[in-house]
């Protein structure tokens, strides 16, 4: 049985360097040999950049909040919609391949941020990457590394257990 890759969350203080240690991170483990998944999770989004990726490669990675028809297809719920019943564990498998782009061994995938206030109800996207994230976490074995937002708001959430 192959041994379970490191998971690694990178979260505090604004300004503290957390994307460029998350970065640094990347790029060692790939350059190990191992497999890499970055998840920038930040709202600032400036993941790609810091691992060095062309900005034409890092212009297509899709957040996966914006994809609002994913979304409503996995959860049945539309995003910004309020009331009725969504599904809490949404197929994820996929969307690592899918939605993300390949830079010198290392996997980028952005998660994506709200945008403005008064956008309604972000349950159905959190749902999406909290399953992502688990998925990420307990069945794919590679090395996680994400990069988290400044603060404590998805600690309240629990993307990250």
């Amino acid at each position: 049985m192959e041994k379970l890759k490191s998971k690694i969350a990178i979260t505090g203080k604004g300004g503290v360097g957390k994307t460029t240690l998350a970065a640094l991170l990347a790029h060692l483990y790939a350059e190990a040999g191992q497999a890499v998944i970055a998840i920038d999770a930040d709202p600032a989004a400036s993941l790609a950049s810091a691992l060095g990726m062309p900005a034409e490669l890092a212009s297509q990675i899709s957040p996966i909040v914006e994809l609002e028809d994913l979304i409503y297809e996995r959860t049945g719920a539309k995003p910004g919609t309020t009331g009725g019943f969504f599904t809490l564990n949404p197929r994820v498998d996929d969307i690592p391949e899918r939605f993300s782009v390949l830079y010198r061994g290392i996997r980028l995938l952005r998660l994506g941020t709200i945008t403005h206030g008064g956008s309604g109800c972000i349950c159905p996207e959190s749902t999406m990457l909290k399953a992502l994230v688990t998925h990420l976490i307990l069945y794919r074995n590679e090395v996680m590394i994400l990069d988290m937002e400044a603060g404590i708001e998805h600690l309240g959430r629990a993307t990250v257990g």
